[in-house]
């Protein structure tokens, strides 16, 4: 029997849920292979029927989700839509102990309870709550300094105006988006930008759970007509130094509101906090 597949070792593939069939649920979607044995895709969601239905012509084997909810066969759960989706499944996928990758991270900030609750999880629980680095990194170097401390935690992210255009907080705001120069659009807390920007600011959210929290951590948002990438600088000042960050990011080929490397972070998850469990 050696060399062929027991079915033990069948089992041991994590069964992945996926909710939001957008650019980085297909992008998740159309790079499994290289997870094979290890990651299997089991069931999917989104609110759209119809990418719902094309996804089953070309995957038969997988379950069309009935609702957000409907993940009670699957291991892992990746949200990969919007913010309310994670404050309405987030008490099943904790009562349920599945592992669950959050995209819409801003939703731990924005929405306070879910924040307290979150918080209020022992470790373990907590650790099945894996939040991906997104279109930043740096976290090994964060989480070191944050065993001394850190003073402050300041995000300035820089975006071409087009992923603005549409977007109601500029609207409600009257914002004018220069054709010329750099304009400056939302200063505040990662919680009101979060809030802001629900879709294109999930960076600062990140930054916020890794360093000061909602309310402490900065972000600064600017629209540049001269870029054609989405830029993030993050800026770190603790008793162990000062640190800088800064992410060029090119966007993903289907929406611009999202860099490239925030899909891409999620097979890093997979690779080094999912397969190797």
């Amino acid at each position: 029997m050696s060399g062929s597949t027991t079915r033990d070792e069948i089992r041991m593939a994590h069964k992945l849920g996926i909710i939001g069939l957008g650019y980085i649920g297909s992008e998740i979607i159309n790079n499994l292979d290289q997870f094979i044995d290890k990651i299997e895709l089991s069931a999917v969601f989104d609110i759209d029927k119809q990418k719902m239905e094309e996804l089953a012509k070309e995957y038969p084997s997988v379950r069309l989700m009935t609702s957000i909810t409907d993940f009670d066969d699957c291991d892992v759960v990746i949200e990969a839509a919007v913010q309310q989706v994670v404050i309405n499944i987030f008490d099943k996928i904790v009562e349920s102990k599945k592992i669950f990758i959050p995209m819409s991270i801003g939703a731990f900030i924005t929405d306070d309870e879910i924040y307290s609750n979150y918080i209020a999880l022992e470790k373990s629980q907590q650790q099945l709550i894996k939040f991906p680095s997104g279109a930043i990194g740096g976290f090994d170097a964060i989480n070191s300094i944050k065993q001394i401390g850190i003073i402050s935690a300041k995000l300035t992210t820089t975006k071409p105006p087009i992923v603005f255009k549409d977007q109601r907080f500029i609207k409600e705001n009257k914002i004018v988006l220069s054709e010329s120069e750099r304009t400056k659009v939302f200063g505040g807390s990662a919680k009101e930008a979060a809030k802001a920007f629900p879709k294109s600011i999930n960076v600062g959210a990140r930054l916020a759970l890794a360093t000061l929290g909602p309310e402490k951590t900065g972000v600064e948002v600017y629209s540049d007509p001269t870029i054609n990438k989405n830029i993030h600088e993050i800026e770190i000042q603790s008793e162990v130094g000062v640190y800088k960050f800064s992410f060029q990011n090119n966007p993903s080929p289907t929406n611009p509101k999202t860099s490239w490397l925030a899909a891409l972070s999620i097979f890093d998850t997979f690779e080094n906090r999912i397969c190797v469990d």
